[in-house]
């Protein structure tokens, strides 16, 4: 008989290490494993902010996946539908064909997109916060405006392009706004000709603080290293419409802006609305303990397993009736160790173990050696939140070359300053190409 086929949707954090902790069963001929993902990499998204500021190069937050899963049949393709009851999940490959994959057991791994929402010229003027590419575009972004504004002589463009706008306080966009802050002040007083201007970085909270994801204290630390970095927070305030560039707020201000970055939190993976599993009230694969989806009765689905910012997991170790394990790369970790256990239990006939995990903390860096961060119940903020925040980086990367360059690279950015070349990923390099030809008479 053939080695059970496990189906694994998603190679993000979750999906990574679940097919990483399995290798060993694989080579022992215990089961099959098939990991669908279109991406070729894992990005390690703690480190965007980084990217963003220049401080970290965009190939060390990039994990390659054939290089790590080499066990497992990496399918590179999308997921199209699941059907749990057949057992069966149709992807679609790269090149636009469709492949069955038929399955013993599934995990929905597939993650969370930016949540977006109603507001009027949001999807038009606006740019998210998840991925290296909008990392990287936002860097270049930052430094292309600066530079735009030396060169106009309208005041209203000089100012539109010198106003950058993030919307959502948390602390991915409190750590983004703060590195992006300090690029573009390193950056601005290089051009002579704007030594009369100033830049207006707005950060757009709509509920009561900042960086709620901290303590009460620490918030409120961050909120004022914030303004000391010119950095102007609107709490208990929302965007209402960006149309054509035109922020306008629900205090009634409004900001033209060039740069509006909406950061204002995630939702699951929409590509679960092609797979029969049951949902929770906000999207997510409804779970038992033991990340088992279950129906709205608590009967598991034979066969059907979720984790990570896809799946709905009551908390245990919370006395709080309906708690759930928050969204992040801690939690999907974790729960990616205990699946591994579990898949094995199951695959032996023993019963599954619950999925039961304390926190250990929180960590934001907000860059120029400046953090705040709570370990396992120890406050910090400044140097040593930064220090720790570096150091738990350097040994949570999946990647040993990338732990060494990415040491490096923070060692070479102590001794200069931080890189502000630009990298047009924006643009198709072949339109270089065929302006060259289009001005030599070439073009078609």
């Amino acid at each position: 008989m053939s080695a059970p086929h496990i189906l694994i949707l998603g190679a993000g954090f979750a999906g990574f290490t679940l097919a990483r902790e399995l290798r060993g069963d694989v080579r022992a001929n215990r089961m099959r494993l098939t990991v669908v993902e279109p991406d070729p990499y894992l990005t390690y998204k703690p480190l965007l902010p980084e990217v963003a500021g220049g401080e970290t190069r965009p190939r060390e937050t990039a994990v390659p996946l054939r290089r790590r899963l080499k066990h497992a049949d990496l399918v590179a393709g999308s997921l199209e539908s699941v059907d749990t009851s057949a057992k069966i999940a149709i992807v679609r490959a790269l090149d636009g064909t469709e492949r069955p994959l038929h399955y013993d057991q599934v995990v929905f791994a597939l993650g969370a997109v930016t949540k977006t929402m109603p507001v009027p010229g949001l999807a038009q003027n606006a740019i998210g916060f998840s991925s290296i590419e909008e990392a990287e575009f936002l860097h270049d972004q930052v430094i292309g405006r600066i530079r735009f504004a030396s060169a106009a002589s309208d005041p209203a463009e000089r100012r539109r392009a010198l106003t950058f706008v993030f919307v959502g306080g948390g602390y991915t966009g409190v750590e983004a706004i703060a590195e992006l802050q300090r690029l573009a002040a390193a950056e601005f007083v290089r051009f002579p000709g704007l030594a009369a201007e100033e830049m207006r970085w707005l950060l757009v909270e709509a509920a009561g603080r900042i960086a709620a994801e901290l303590p009460e204290q620490l918030s409120t630390w961050t909120l004022q290293l914030l303004h000391r970095r010119h950095i102007h927070v609107l709490l208990n305030t929302e965007m209402t419409s960006c149309e054509n560039g035109q922020v306008t707020l629900s205090n009634g201000e409004t900001h033209p802006a060039d740069t509006i970055v909406w950061v204002a939190g995630v939702t699951p993976n929409p590509v679960l609305d092609h797979a029969d599993v049951p949902r929770g009230p906000k999207g997510h694969v409804r779970c038992n303990a033991r990340l088992q989806a279950v129906h709205d009765s608590g009967t598991p689905l034979e066969g059907v397993w979720a984790l990570g910012d896809d799946a709905q997991v009551p908390d245990l170790t919370r006395k709080k009736q309906h708690a759930y394990y928050p969204p992040n790369a801690q939690n999907a970790v974790r729960q990616a160790r205990v699946l591994a256990e579990n898949l094995r239990r199951t695959l032996d006939g023993r019963p599954a173990r619950d999925y039961q995990h304390t926190s250990l903390g929180t960590l934001a860096s907000y860059g120029g050696a400046r953090g705040a961060a709570v370990i396992r119940g120890v406050r910090l903020r400044g140097a040593p939140a930064w220090a720790a925040d570096k150091l738990y980086h350097a040994a949570a990367l999946p990647s040993p070359g990338g732990r060494v360059r990415l040491v490096l690279g923070w060692i070479g950015n102590l001794l200069t300053s931080r890189d502000p070349t630009p990298t047009p990923l924006a643009r198709d390099p072949r339109e270089r190409f065929q302006a060259a030809a289009a001005a030599q008479g070439h073009s078609d």
